[in-house]
């Protein structure tokens, strides 16, 4: 595993790739939340290369290493995934997340994903199947 976290102008970039294990995603997803909490960053584009797809959310941490953020309206994560079984376990996790009441994404086009982070940008996003979801 290999990860790269940057600040942008108006959002985290946090780059994950070769993912294989559960242990691999807690120990990224804290990084991101501590990297977040630390740059005062109210966003997050988290993209995913040549990783295996994750469905086990409470042990890759994902809840847990977030829940450290406080509860900033603003807060938005975008999740962008490489191939398709990737953004199928990122539908599973923003799904779950946003039944926990945080601004969680998932994309298939990082253009998109960062139109829907950026400030001010559209309320709405597609969705990698075309649908609008408010933001």
């Amino acid at each position: 595993m290999l990860y790269r976290i940057t600040s942008e102008a108006d959002y985290l970039r946090a780059d994950l790739f070769h993912r294989e294990t559960a242990e691999e995603s807690r120990e990224f997803f804290c990084a991101v939340a501590e990297a977040m909490q630390r740059r005062r960053c109210s966003s997050a584009l988290i993209s995913v290369h040549a990783s295996s797809p994750l469905f086990t959310v409470e042990r890759s941490g994902f809840f847990a290493e977030f829940a450290i953020l406080d509860s900033d309206p603003e807060r938005k994560i975008a999740l962008v995934a490489d191939n398709d079984e990737l953004d199928y376990s990122h539908e599973y996790f923003a799904l779950l997340a946003q039944h926990q009441g945080m601004n969680v994404r998932h994309f298939r086009s990082e253009t998109v994903a960062l139109d829907w982070l950026r400030p001010g940008g559209p309320g709405m996003a597609q969705d990698v199947h075309g649908q609008h979801t408010h933001s």
